[in-house]
C-alpha cells in the first residue's frame, strides 16, 4: 500500500494532541474503538465491544471467586439456624447470658456451673463460640485471599491488553507498512505505565497516514499555456 517504510509517531508525542490523550486516559475502550474504525477494521462500537467484553468476563471471573469465598467464610453459618430452631424450646431461651460464659471460658461448657443449656444448644454454642474466637483470623486469612486474586486478576488483565492491543498494533504495522517488533507491540500494551500513551500514538500515527495531503503534479507549460 506504501512505498516506504513508516513510522510510529513518538510515545511522548501524545502530549502533542491533549484531546486524544485525555481519551486515552479516560476513555481507553473508545479510543481503540477509533483507531479500529479509521484504520478499516469494522465499526467503532464493535472495536469498543471486543475488548470490554473479554476484559469483562474476566474480571467477572475472579469477582464471583473472591464473593464465593467472602460468602463461604462469612455467613456460611449452619450453626445459627440450628440454634434458631432449638430456641422454639421455651427451656432454651436463657441462652445468650449463659453464652457469655461460655464464650468467657474458651468455648467450654461447665456443667458444674450454675447455668444449664439444653442439649440442642450446646454445640451450634460451641461451633458460634469458636468461630467467633478465630474471627480476627478468619478475616486475616480472607484478606489474603483477596489480595492474591486480586493480584492474579491484574496479571491476567495486563496478559489480555498485551495480547490483545499487541496483535494490533502488529496489524495496524502490517497494514501501514510501519516498521514494528511483535514482542515490543506485547510489552508496550502489557505494560500499565505505556499502555494508554501508545493507544493515542497508534491513533495519532494512523491520522496522520490516512489524511496525508498528497499535492496535485502539473504539467510545466509556456506563457501562453502550451506544454513543453
Amino acid at each position: 500500500m506504501f512505498s516506504g517504510r513508516n513510522q510510529f509517531d513518538s510515545l511522548c508525542g501524545c502530549f502533542d494532541n491533549m484531546c486524544v490523550l485525555s481519551m486515552g486516559l479516560c476513555f481507553p475502550y473508545c479510543l481503540f474503538g477509533r483507531t479500529y474504525k479509521l484504520s478499516g477494521f469494522g465499526d467503532c462500537l464493535l472495536g469498543c465491544c471486543k475488548i470490554f467484553s473479554i476484559q469483562f468476563i474476566i474480571n467477572l471471573f475472579f469477582s464471583g471467586i473472591i464473593l464465593y469465598n467472602e460468602l463461604k467464610t462469612l455467613y456460611d453459618t449452619p450453626y445459627l439456624q440450628d440454634i434458631t430452631n432449638c430456641n422454639t424450646d421455651p427451656t432454651c431461651t436463657t441462652y445468650p447470658g449463659n453464652y457469655t460464659k461460655i464464650y468467657d471460658n474458651n468455648c467450654i461448657i461447665d456443667h458444674n456451673n450454675s447455668y444449664e443449656i439444653c442439649d440442642c444448644l450446646q454445640k451450634p454454642l460451641i461451633e458460634k463460640c469458636k468461630y467467633e474466637h478465630n474471627l480476627p483470623e478468619i478475616i486475616h486469612d480472607l484478606s489474603r485471599f483477596i489480595l492474591i486474586v486480586s493480584l492474579i486478576n491484574f496479571f491476567v488483565y495486563l496478559n489480555i491488553n498485551g495480547l490483545f492491543y499487541g496483535y494490533y498494533r502488529t496489524k495496524l504495522s502490517k497494514k501501514y507498512n510501519i516498521l514494528h517488533n511483535s514482542r515490543y507491540d506485547f510489552l508496550i500494551h502489557f505494560n500499565p505505565f505505556t499502555h494508554q500513551c501508545a493507544l493515542c500514538q497508534e491513533y495519532n500515527t494512523i491520522d496522520r497516514i490516512e489524511n496525508i495531503v498528497i499535492q496535485p503534479i502539473y504539467t510545466i507549460g509556456d506563457s501562453c499555456g502550451n506544454e513543453l
